[in-house]
């Protein structure tokens, strides 16, 4: 008996291994119409495909076998059912895996003969349920990216509105007749809500990056000398202990997403404040003919060498676990971030004569 065959007339069998299979390795009970649910329609197709397959290849000596609308449409259907009952990539796949494995290994005890000399329908069975796999995946990453989409707009509306609101209601007091000592908590309500905003921002660039998805940017004309310098007079107003040495020459105009780029200047310059003596940094931008560069130095102690090719990953919080860290180790992530957004380059080298200097190159127009 041919493998199609052997398939429709066992489908029952296959179907009970599947609903036991399925039961087994969920995480909750589940009645049998989820257990199930679109499995009697998988298996069918799979065998009428197997049919089909076996007499495209007898009649043009093989074929690269690709999944049709209703294998894709039914493994779409399946992968939804599965995230709603709390399933994973991986316990889907499974399931597919113990449906190729009970069919195999059914056919095999019940026509040993013919499974002996059914090498050829055994690839195309394989192909077939690949194909399933494959389909499976895709629907599920579409998924999983809708719920992360959501997931990151509701983080950040929920956390932003009350950060929002300490600001606002800060600021408000700021206006008011304060004694020293009224005034020094009220800048430090407020210096603390704009960290807790970057840190909120730098979650969602974190979550997103790490879950897949390009980080967002808007170009439009910008330049970079005007940002730069932007950022050095924030970052210096909040580090006033140290002396930040802010150089610009060339043409610095370009296309760019100019809070991103915001963002990636205040960071790097952070990073060099707080790994660096924290007394000088330098900020160096130039412009040369399809590119701009931005280069920051600091001094202090270098970055050993075996940490460098980690440098950018996140959550890395740097070398020295005696500093005072602040923040959630996403800095250099995030710039990678933009950087690779902008189709730009960033590097870093690190020693005891030379210092810590990190460059980027971004091309004008990304």
């Amino acid at each position: 008996m041919h493998l199609a065959r052997f398939i429709r007339e066992g489908r029952n069998q296959i179907l009970q291994e599947w609903e036991r299979f399925t039961q087994k390795i969920s995480a909750n009970p589940l009645p049998k119409w989820i257990l199930r649910d679109h499995a009697a329609e998988i298996v069918d197709l799979i065998a009428q495909q197997l049919l089909v397959r076996t007499e495209v290849c007898d009649a043009a000596n093989g074929t690269t076998f690709r999944a049709d609308d209703s294998l894709e449409y039914l493994a779409g259907a399946h992968v939804k059912i599965r995230i709603d009952s709390g399933f994973d990539l991986a316990q889907i796949v499974s399931e597919y895996c113990a449906l190729r494995s009970c069919v195999l290994s059914l056919w095999r005890e019940r026509e040993p003969d013919q499974f002996a000399a059914g090498a050829a329908e055994i690839t195309r069975f394989d192909e077939i349920v690949d194909a399933c796999i494959t389909a499976a995946v895709s629907y599920y990453k579409d998924h999983e990216s809708q719920y992360r989409d959501r997931f990151l707009g509701i983080l950040g509306h929920d956390l932003r509105n009350p950060i929002n609101a300490i600001v606002l209601a800060a600021a408000a007091l700021a206006e008011q007749r304060l004694d020293e000592t009224q005034l020094k908590i009220v800048t430090s309500i407020q210096n603390s809500s704009r960290r807790l905003t970057g840190m909120v921002n730098d979650i969602i660039d974190f979550a997103r990056g790490r879950l897949g998805s390009p980080m967002p940017i808007n170009t439009a004309a910008a330049d970079l000398r005007l940002i730069a310098r932007e950022v050095v007079d924030e970052v210096q107003a909040a580090n006033p202990a140290c002396h930040i040495d802010y150089q610009a020459e060339g043409d610095l105009q370009g296309e760019w997403d100019a809070g991103r780029l915001k963002q990636m200047v205040a960071n790097l310059l952070l990073n060099a404040i707080q790994y660096g003596t924290g007394d000088f940094v330098r900020l160096k931008v130039a412009g040369e003919a399809e590119t701009v560069v931005l280069e920051t130095y600091n001094e202090g102690p270098p970055i050993p060498p075996e940490l460098l090719p980690s440098i950018f990953d996140p959550l890395v919080r740097g070398f020295d676990a005696g500093r005072n860290q602040q923040g959630l180790g996403l800095g250099l992530f995030i710039v990678d971030e933009i950087v690779r957004a902008h189709h730009g380059t960033i590097t870093v080298t690190s020693s005891e004569d030379a210092g810590t200097v990190f460059v980027v190159r971004l091309p004008r127009r990304c």
